[in-house]
């Protein structure tokens, strides 16, 4: 038997974090490779600014130091796109797929020749 998946808004204030913390990880290697088009095609671009300007600003540190970062000064932001995007969550907070499976599944739906 599976378990009961979740969206965003429906996880405890603890597993919500969790997967913000998570998130971040894979924002940050996202926007260092400049793969950002299929995350920001769902969400209110606005979210991304304040995130991308922390990223931008922690550009020569560790993955793992700018996601900190930009969990410390931009969670409000994290918590709004993953409102915002289409992956369920187990209760822990862990998404459903990896977050590199998740952005998989989103590029092979892109109709070929974009």
């Amino acid at each position: 038997m599976s378990e009961k998946l979740f969206k965003f808004d429906q996880l405890s204030e603890q597993s919500q974090e969790n997967s913000v913390k998570g998130f971040s990880k894979f924002f940050v290697k996202m926007y260092r490779d400049r793969n950002m088009e299929l995350i920001s095609q769902d969400i209110n671009n606005s979210f991304l600014w304040d995130i991308d300007r922390e990223v931008y600003r922690n550009r020569f540190e560790s993955i793992e130091h700018a996601a900190k970062d930009t969990v410390k000064y931009c969670s409000r932001n994290y918590r709004e796109i993953l409102k915002d995007l289409d992956i369920n969550f187990l209760a822990n907070g862990t998404s459903e797929l990896p977050w590199e499976d998740w952005y998989q599944t989103k590029y092979d739906k892109v109709p070929a020749g974009l």
